[in-house]
């Protein structure tokens, strides 16, 4: 490609229509940095504001006009740098002279006898508007004009005050009256149009009488630096740095899609002041994105993953297809190929939606993950989206925009990322989520990168993000897609059925096919279903067997760690305590391994603590005792509403006899 060629789309787009519309909107990126082109012959380039672009796109690319000149109500009116500022006053205060008289001297013209003026003379931007207006409807002298921050001229697009209302109609009447003059370009003559520029945040900004259905205006979206643009500027400004360093182009390249311009500088300026530290790409741009620390990815020792099923299977029991595919994931995101299929660099490291039963592992999984990839629970942040099903609840999870109440304190997931841009954030019940949220995902997803209400970018290309959700166990109402409800009892209607469904192959059929339905039809999102793909991981029931092992391994276990590290007692559970738990809820599969969990609560947990305070209140102390619990004892069997134990408490024991 030519330099010509590196030109930015909005810049060619300009081009085009600076030919036949006499009013131009530039919105979205307007507030970046601008890298382009100088000069008739457009052989150099540099960076400056979108105001500097525009002075020499029309001073010497297009060419033809007498006067250009930008306007803000901070600055008021400026000329092209590239002109002479005096001779540009006189010129400006002649056009409106000019105008002035010939207003007042040509027959049939509604302002024949007086001269426009402003609504308010003593408002600077009614009577700034009012000259640019005069100069737009001369016919003696090309001229462009450019409104900066149009966006803040006015409180609501859609309720103008009065003044307001005057002002954008007298732009609306300059949009149809604005001139062609003809001038002299070397030895031909041709017409150039006077055309009015407006800088706005969102096109949306401006009213929409003044745009919609209007010939003579034209709408020019800026984007960030698309790829081809940000080659060219790491080629022409990243200088000495890619030598010394072999800092790859095309990697950077890929890396910072999606960034600006002036994000890109940043990277230069980086790239400069670690001139001393080899550096490539990735770790360069990591740099910029988190600040100044290690990747934990790079850190992991390639033995931790490479027996991750082992490790997880520790804390998740009778997940193993589960498992399997999660540590094929985890093994992937350490090698930097997530996202290889889609030659994408900026995609999370790991996208996986984890879809089975209640109370089976899903949540546990996750934050075993957190413990095996970044050494701490902790390092899973979990977001119930429960709490996120209200309209506007976006806001709170991303941030709210300018203006709105909670705007300064940023979003709780933004911030938190922030925080700490290597973790697993963890969706609880996403299916539960205000569809305005999905939206957003649908980025996060593909691009790795959220803007939050503070104009702040986070991203997403670090962490792992996993969301959970029981769709497709029930049976949906195809009108509310709420869970359908057993008339007779009361119970939501089960679409997996776990005394019918046996195999796990089964299972997983079900569930794949329910929350596809779900997404492409209940929810109208298959677009979210693509982004995660083949990434579904779904959960078995919790079967007996399996339940008797986390009663024993996890749910026992847990209680006599806390008793020990608190109390320093030491609890040993009889096999009858097994027993007698697994009769009254081993086989309840549906409620998974937290049945079981609420059942020990009840049953062991609490007779527990009441002997525990027995004890303490005679005196007697728990620091090195054992107490053996020998059985439960059921309500019915006592008639006092509640469980209790047969339990004994000895001096500990301490065998120092060591194996033959």
């Amino acid at each position: 490609m030519t330099d010509t060629d590196m030109k930015a789309r909005w810049m060619r787009e300009l081009e085009r229509l600076a030919g036949f519309k006499t009013q131009l909107y530039l919105y979205g990126n307007t507030k970046d940095t601008v890298l382009y082109p100088l000069g008739e012959n457009q052989d150099s380039w540099t960076l400056g504001p979108l105001r500097e672009a525009l002075f020499e796109i029309f001073c010497h690319q297009l060419g033809g006009y007498d006067l250009i000149s930008s306007y803000n109500i901070v600055d008021g009116m400026t000329f092209a740098d590239a002109r002479d500022k005096n001779e540009m006053t006189k010129l400006f205060d002649q056009i409106l002279g000019q105008v002035e008289k010939d207003q007042k001297q040509t027959p049939g013209n509604a302002m024949f006898g007086r001269a426009a003026q402003p609504i308010k003379p003593a408002d600077p931007l009614d009577q700034a508007l009012q000259q640019i207006y005069q100069c737009l409807v001369n016919r003696q002298h090309p001229c462009v004009f450019i409104i900066e921050h149009a966006s803040q001229l006015l409180m609501s697009p859609v309720n103008l005050q009065p003044n307001e209302r005057i002002n954008f109609l007298r732009l609306l009447k300059a949009a149809g009256e604005s001139q062609m003059v003809a001038v002299n370009s070397g030895t031909e003559r041709r017409a150039v149009q006077n055309i009015l520029i407006l800088l706005c945040d969102k096109l949306t900004d401006m009213p929409a009488w003044l745009y919609l259905n209007n010939p003579f205006v034209g709408g020019i979206e800026i984007d960030p630096p698309h790829g081809y643009e940000r080659r060219h500027f790491f080629t022409r400004f990243l200088g000495a740095p890619v030598k010394d360093q072999e800092i790859d182009v095309n990697d950077l390249v890929d890396l910072t899609d999606g960034m600006t311009v002036r994000d890109l500088c940043g990277i230069r300026q980086l790239a400069r002041k670690t001139n001393d530290t080899p550096q490539n790409a990735k770790s360069l741009v990591d740099t910029f994105k988190y600040g100044v620390r290690e990747s934990e990815w790079d850190n992991l020792p390639w033995l931790r993953l490479e027996h991750a099923e082992e490790e997880l299977t520790r804390r998740v029991l009778g997940q193993e297809p589960a498992v399997t595919a999660v540590a094929d994931v985890l093994r992937r995101a350490r090698l930097h190929l997530s996202g290889a299929q889609h030659s994408s660099r900026s995609k999370p490291r790991g996208v996986l939606f984890f879809a089975g039963p209640t109370g089976v592992g899903k949540t546990e999984l996750a934050k075993a993950i957190a413990e095996l990839v970044f050494r701490t629970d902790d390092a899973c942040i979990r977001f119930d989206m429960s709490e996120y099903s209200q309209p506007n609840a976006d806001q709170r999870l991303l941030g709210a925009p300018p203006g709105y109440i909670g705007y300064e304190e940023g979003g709780q997931l933004t911030n938190r990322l922030k925080a700490n841009p290597f973790c697993v954030l963890l969706f609880d019940e996403i299916e539960k989520a205000h569809p305005t949220i999905l939206d957003k995902f649908l980025q996060i997803l593909e691009d790795g990168r959220m803007t939050d209400g503070r104009g702040e970018t986070v991203y997403f290309a670090e962490s792992i993000i996993i969301f959970t959700s029981n769709v497709g166990i029930y049976q949906l109402d195809p009108s509310t897609g709420r869970p359908m409800v057993n008339p007779i009892d009361g119970q939501p209607l089960l679409h997996v059925d776990p005394s019918v469904d046996k195999e796990y192959e089964d299972v997983q059929e079900k569930i794949i096919g329910g929350v596809q339905r779900y997404f492409k039809h209940v929810l109208g999102r298959p677009e979210l279903l693509n982004r995660i793909g083949q990434n579904i991981v779904v959960f078995d029931f919790i079967r007996t067997p399996v339940m008797r092992q986390i009663l024993e391994k996890k749910v026992l276990r847990s209680i006599q760690e806390q008793v020990q590290e608190r109390w320093k007692m030491q609890v040993e559970f009889a096999p009858a305590v097994i027993d007698q738990l697994m009769a009254v809820a081993g086989s309840d599969i549906s409620s998974g391994g937290r049945g079981m969990g609420n059942l020990a609560e009840t049953a062991v947990l609490n007779p527990l603590a009441r002997a525990m305070f027995t004890i303490l209140s005679t005196g007697e102390t728990l620091t090195g005792k054992s107490m053996r619990v020998t059985g439960v004892i059921l309500p019915i069997a006592t008639q006092a509403h509640q469980y209790d134990i047969t339990w004994e408490l000895v001096d500990k024991v301490v065998d120092d006899a060591a194996p033959a």
